[in-house]
């Protein structure tokens, strides 16, 4: 009897595994990331725009990492679907470029009331100037 529930509890979590990721995967999100750079992480999460207001913001968080045997400033372009896009650069101000083996990060946030059900796309590549 044990068992039978046992394997009854199995098999719901299972279902239930593949009904999820299943919803995520079918998310289309596209990476074009530049030879010069290594993707290292990204984190999204909500944000309110202003305190006074309800507009959300859907920002991402990315980590670069630079690959190339010389410093190079990124751009970072972020497009939601239905939504529009921002860019930013890493690093984020100045005239300073990210030095060979070293890491970066930008911050891009799209006024979006939720996170993006269609997918986004990520476009990194290296520039001369901003």
């Amino acid at each position: 009897m044990k068992r039978k529930s046992f394997l009854m509890v199995l098999v719901i979590i299972f279902m239930c595994l593949s009904f999820f990721s299943s919803s995520v995967i079918a998310a289309v999100m596209t990476y074009d990331v530049t030879n010069k750079a290594e993707l290292k992480k990204i984190s999204m999460h909500m944000k309110k725009i202003r305190k006074k207001s309800d507009q959300m913001a859907v920002v991402f968080e990315l980590t670069i990492k630079n690959v190339d045997s010389k410093a190079n400033l990124y751009s970072v372009t972020v497009f939601i679907p239905g939504a529009g896009g921002a860019q930013s650069f890493v690093p984020y101000k100045g005239d300073k470029k990210i030095a060979p083996q070293t890491e970066g990060t930008a911050s891009i946030g799209i006024i979006y009331p939720k996170f993006p059900e269609d997918g986004y796309s990520i476009k990194i590549e290296a520039v001369e100037s901003r």
